[in-house]
């Protein structure tokens, strides 16, 4: 959906429009949820997370301004901080301890299912959330560079240089 179009829809939803909010959640929940499934490893959880930042959203929608940014982009951040919430609630200090993503069925795969999996587990997680961010979530560079509090021109940076890394693995 386009930049407009998802503006549109969000004006009508703040002005209470049901409809407005029944589009958007069908055009925004299957990649949410695949970005919450990837990063949190648990499909239950991830259920769970994406109903609270719903949640959040609908009852902050009126909050929301455009600034140049999707709303799509807006609620993954708000996905973020619930995921943030729920390890800090875990008492899990770091990120590190989510089980890599890249595991999850991959071993099956054979060998190309190990070499990407060895490439993969070169990165670290914020390396992995630029990755899931431009990748699952579909975000701009202008989208991920406020979500991460950096330049436009970091968020391409960071994204070369997690690209890199596997590269650098595959082709030995």
């Amino acid at each position: 959906m386009k930049i407009s179009e998802e503006l549109a829809i969000v004006a009508r939803a703040q002005s209470g429009e049901r409809e407005a909010f029944s589009l958007l959640w069908e055009s925004i929940t299957p990649k949410l949820y695949g970005y919450l499934v990837n990063v949190l490893r648990d499909p239950n959880l991830a259920e769970d997370t994406l109903q609270n930042t719903w949640l959040k959203a609908v009852s902050a929608i009126s909050k929301f301004r455009a600034r140049g940014v999707r709303f799509s982009a807006w609620l993954f951040a708000i996905a973020r901080n619930e995921c943030r919430q729920y390890w800090r609630s875990k008492k899990e200090v770091s990120l590190e301890s989510i089980p890599d993503p890249v595991d999850s069925g991959s071993k099956n795969a054979g060998g190309d299912g190990l070499l990407i999996e060895s490439a993969f587990a070169e990165l670290n997680e914020d390396e992995k959330e630029i990755l899931r961010l431009r990748y699952l979530a579909e975000l701009s560079f202008k989208e991920i560079a406020g979500l991460l509090g950096v330049s436009i021109i970091e968020s391409r940076v960071r994204l070369h240089r997690a690209l890199s890394r596997p590269r650098a693995v595959l082709n030995k």
